[in-house]
């Protein structure tokens, strides 16, 4: 009896692969699954602000391409899950069909970073541009993963495993870590250098990792995105890392590619949501609602104005602030004013209208004068 009839199923596809390899398949079996299970859910979590973003906003080309690369990420991860578990009569085609998809995910979440580059350094043209070079060069390198991978069936079944791993490919991981990390260093240098001044470079480290001083606006702002930026960078790092280790089995450095891609995807897309509604500027800065208290002496009377409780709105990208006050002791205070900004962090409070106050102790009405600075 040969050792195949003694099976007791001889076309199950890891039959037909060694043990050490039957192995490291079943591994990235699973962890394609993982992916494919986290995407799914990230997606069913945001299908309400998926709504809002098509049905309540403005669509516009940036709304395109976040829906785009959700779709051609979710195609990814699906044709390389289906590669690894379906039964599939062409595996070569299946393998070209998940490059293509590769490489359109990959564009198209260096293109969401981009143009969150884009924004934040709108007045700088060189730098505008170096960037424009790198997402180029990105989507150019994404191209050898459709003809540096090649697939084959197990043995006679219908499953389908990698044959061919070409060195080149690593570009494709390469390009996008050099880019996410450029990306987020540049985005942390433009806070940093506006938010310091000529502050000493052992300062600028010390708050970079958190552990120096920093203004309330200048600490919520290096907040506010970055650590997704960071995440997506570190993932690109890791990615790397595994490919360029030597004793690293391929199926585990091909494995690497899909939950980092997704991750980076992810990171991408949270960064827009919170840009479009409001939870983040486009160019950096926190936009969340804040409370604020402000103390207005009042000259005349000799008399100083209670501490006033002031909400404030911001529109981008010169803010304009409303900033009004409850009613205390006959006290009324409302004052109108612009928050100009030089891309980051503000420049200077400008009364841009401003209404009269009147003060129980019988003062006169006074008034503030029209672009007066506070």
């Amino acid at each position: 009896m040969s050792v195949a009839s003694a099976l007791p199923n001889p076309l199950t596809p890891l039959a037909f692969l060694p043990p050490t390899l039957a192995n490291q398949f079943e591994v990235s079996r699973y962890m394609y699954a993982i992916t494919l299970g986290i995407y799914l859910w990230d997606i069913a979590l945001n299908l309400g602000n998926d709504y809002k973003l098509l049905f309540q906003h403005k669509i516009l080309l940036p709304t395109v391409i976040y829906y785009l690369s959700r779709a051609v990420t979710l195609a990814y991860i699906l044709t390389s899950f289906i590669f690894q578990v379906g039964h599939v009569d062409d595996c070569q085609a299946l393998v070209v069909s998940l490059g293509i998809c590769n490489l359109l995910s990959t564009s198209g979440t260096a293109m969401l970073f981009l143009m969150r580059i884009q924004a934040i350094y709108h007045r700088n043209k060189g730098v505008r541009m170096i960037f424009i070079f790198l997402w180029v060069a990105v989507t150019a390198g994404s191209i050898v993963v459709p003809v540096g991978v090649s697939g084959a069936h197990i043995g006679p079944t219908q499953q389908c495993i990698n044959t061919r791993v070409a060195s080149y490919t690593e570009v494709s991981a390469i390009l996008p870590m050099i880019n996410d990390t450029a990306i987020f260093l540049a985005i942390s240098y433009k806070i940093l250098s506006v938010s310091m001044g000529d502050e000493s470079l052992k300062n600028r480290a010390r708050t970079f990792f958190g552990r120096g001083s920093l203004p309330l606006v200048s600490r919520l702002l290096l907040q506010s995105g970055q650590q997704y930026y960071l995440i997506a960078a570190c993932g690109n790092i890791v990615l790397l890392v595994l490919v360029k280790y030597p004793n690293l089995p391929d199926v585990y450095r091909g494995m690497c590619t899909i939950p980092v891609l997704a991750l980076n995807n992810l990171m991408a897309c949270i960064v827009f949501r919170k840009i479009k509604f409001g939870l983040i500027t486009h160019d950096g800065a926190p936009a969340a609602n804040s409370d604020l208290k402000a103390s207005f002496q009042h000259s005349s009377g000799g008399g100083t104005l209670p501490s006033h409780r002031l909400q404030l709105r911001r529109d981008d990208p010169v803010s304009s602030y409303t900033f009004g006050s409850s009613h205390n002791n006959g006290t009324q205070v409302a004052v109108t004013k612009t928050y100009e900004s030089d891309g980051v962090i503000p420049l200077d409070v400008i009364v841009k209208d401003s209404r009269g106050y009147a003060h129980d102790s019988g003062s006169q009405d006074s008034s503030m004068k029209h672009g007066q600075k506070i």
